[in-house]
């Protein structure tokens, strides 16, 4: 289960369709997802970009620490799909 090993999702936010998908295929729950639905409601697809203001939403509204590990997935045309686990230092 990769969940042990990751704290926070910044997911795509690349329409409902696709963050529903992600859900489901990965098994993560409501709480996983917030981040990433939270900025499709707020901002839209923003592209790639999305990525980063989840990030902010997570930094705002959850319990940040040191050592949590916080997964970022993003998506391009076609098969393209980049990926970067990214660790709290401070």
């Amino acid at each position: 289960n990769f969940k042990s090993a990751i704290d926070f999702f910044c997911i795509h936010a690349g329409g409902r369709a696709v963050l529903d998908g992600i859900e489901k295929n990965l098994s993560l729950d409501a709480a996983d997802m917030a981040p990433s639905r939270s900025v499709l409601f707020d901002r839209g697809n923003t592209s790639s970009s999305s990525i980063w203001y989840e990030l902010k939403y997570i930094e705002e509204h959850t319990e940040l620490r040191r050592g949590h590990k916080i997964l970022q997935l993003a998506f391009g045309s076609g098969f393209k799909c980049n990926s970067a686990v990214w660790t709290r230092i401070r």
